[in-house]
């Protein structure tokens, strides 16, 4: 894998896009902070996070709305001034609070399962000062058909401030 580490966002989604136009297998760019346009560059489809988003606080709603109904007509049954014992709007704030909750920490969880981030497992960061300041782009070298002298020119003539060559394990 061949690395090209920048300083500026503009010339890493400028480089990127010039990568990918000449068929270059870019196998992930790496940055500090969100770039815009550089999903769209990239070719990344949209997440479907929301999606379990919803489902995550669809269980929340319905584990609140069971969880009250049952105690409050079953479990627990308590007469205060004539009020009915299904009442829809003494249900809204402990609803709400646990679809938050549950949907917090499902998407907590997606992350971390999405991510393969679990305990005993060694991060693989191409370069530390990612977490910094730096843009890495990383691309993917086939043999016989990347050509090295090529790609290290790409990277310079975008104002790279280093090229180099990580050898990355399966």
């Amino acid at each position: 894998m061949l690395l090209g580490i920048y300083d500026n966002p503009d010339a890493t989604l400028n480089v990127t896009r010039s990568l990918k136009e000449k068929g270059y297998d870019v196998h992930d760019v790496y940055t500090p902070f969100a770039v815009h346009n550089l999903d769209r560059v990239l070719g990344v489809k949209r997440t479907r996070l929301s999606i379990a988003a919803f489902i995550f606080s669809m269980i929340g709603i319905s584990t609140a709305i069971t969880l009250i109904a049952y105690t409050g007509y079953f479990d627990w049954p308590i007469n205060i001034g004539g009020k009915p014992y299904l009442h829809i709007p003494t249900y809204i704030p402990v609803t709400y609070e646990l679809g938050i909750l549950f949907t917090a920490f499902g998407m907590v969880a997606c992350f971390f399962l999405v991510n393969r981030m679990f305990m005993g497992k060694n991060p693989d960061i191409m370069d530390i000062r990612v977490t910094d300041d730096r843009f890495v782009i990383a691309v993917n070298i086939h043999e016989g058909k990347t050509d090295l002298n090529d790609l290290s020119a790409i990277f310079k003539n975008g104002g790279a401030l280093e090229v180099r060559e990580r050898i990355v394990e399966p």
